[in-house]
């Protein structure tokens, strides 16, 4: 019994993977920063869209270190950074997004509001109705982008909630936020709800403060991958004061993002078909654990380490990009892609979303 039972599992699980696939999402998440291998992922993925079928996301940290210059020639520099990220994509027909990261925010700095509506204006001058900034430059959203008639992705800016520099108290904006999401999670309680910002609701990258041998051996990885300098005894301390003293927004386990992820997921967990995507962490990561099914593509320009835990169900700590693929029969297919072999694009990981697993 138990033999025919695998059996039928499979031939379920290979029929899925046969659909013919209904609509494509290519997602790149902090792109922002232009190099060799950013440059590669991205035109890599060129060969990937089907026409009419496809969309790309930018999910933040779009221009790094401190989003859009607001005068010459930090402007033309920093502009020629989001083109390296939309132009091709534009140039075949594929529809693009763009959603804010907390970089573009001028790395959560003062100039964050003004910096974020001038890589808005700089988008909405193209005059384009397939390139968007979603949602409007100094609002949380949410939006919503239809993707087939079964699914529905919302979007809404995350860096809105953590911003330390807003001129009022932002809590009513909050619960504003909150009640729309709902509303538009109730209607579509039919549907398949891609839910999309920079923040991830689960991680197990840098932001989420969890450390290996490493961290306290080598703690200048931090900062750049190939500081390799020992530092016993001090690195030990850095992990320390990095979660209790120097706290901030933009790791996980702060009150401000914690309240984030609270407030978000009480209000999907019961909706039987979500799922996370973001980016923020530097790697790959897909995560199913309890109500939550995340997937991390934060690796477009830029690299961090990613922690093995149970519920990481792929995890890879260098640039990549993922594409989620809606199938004809509404299952949705993720997959990984990576340059390994160094310059030939690899089909790392797959997998069909599980929603119904028990965790």
């Amino acid at each position: 019994m138990r033999r025919i039972f695998f059996i039928l599992t499979f031939f379920v699980y290979q029929l899925s993977f046969s659909q013919e696939i209904d609509r494509r999402l290519i997602i790149f998440g902090d792109a922002g920063e232009m190099n060799n291998k950013q440059s590669f992922l991205i035109e890599s993925s060129y060969d990937l869209q089907i026409p009419q079928k496809t969309k790309a996301f930018f999910i933040g940290d779009n221009i790094y270190p401190s989003g859009m210059g607001l005068e010459e020639p930090e402007r033309s520099r920093t502009e020629d950074i989001l083109k390296s990220q939309f132009e091709g994509f534009r140039n075949l027909g594929v529809p693009v997004y763009f959603l804010a990261g907390n970089h573009d925010w001028d790395h959560s700095g003062k100039n964050g509001l003004a910096k974020l509506r001038a890589q808005e204006r700089y988008i909405n001058d193209f005059r384009d109705p397939f390139l968007q900034f979603l949602p409007t430059a100094g609002s949380m959203g949410p939006k919503t982008i239809s993707i087939n008639k079964n699914v529905v992705a919302i979007v809404y800016d995350s860096e809105y909630w953590l911003f330390p520099h807003h001129e009022q108290n932002i809590d009513q904006e909050k619960n504003q936020f909150i009640a729309d999401l709902k509303n538009l999670i109730d209607q579509n309680k039919d549907k398949t709800i891609l839910l999309v910002s920079h923040h991830p609701m689960s991680s197990y990258g840098d932001h989420s403060l969890i450390y290996n041998w490493k961290d306290h051996i080598f703690p200048l990885t931090d900062v750049s991958p190939s500081l390799y300098i020992p530092l016993p005894g001090l690195g030990s301390l850095y992990p320390l004061l990095r979660s209790k003293v120097f706290r901030s927004p933009e790791d996980l386990k702060h009150p401000l993002y914690a309240d984030l992820i609270q407030s978000v997921t009480s209000i999907t967990k019961d909706h039987p078909r979500v799922l996370f995507i973001s980016g923020h962490d530097h790697g790959l990561q897909y995560i199913s654990n309890d109500n939550i099914r995340q997937i991390v593509s934060g690796s477009g320009s830029k690299q961090s380490d990613i922690h093995q835990r149970k519920p990481l169900k792929y995890g890879y700590n260098k640039q990549g990009f993922c594409v989620v693929d809606i199938l004809e029969n509404d299952d949705i297919r993720v997959t990984f892609y990576i340059d390994k072999p160094k310059n030939k694009l690899t089909k790392d990981f797959e997998t069909i979303v599980d929603f119904a697993a028990e965790q």
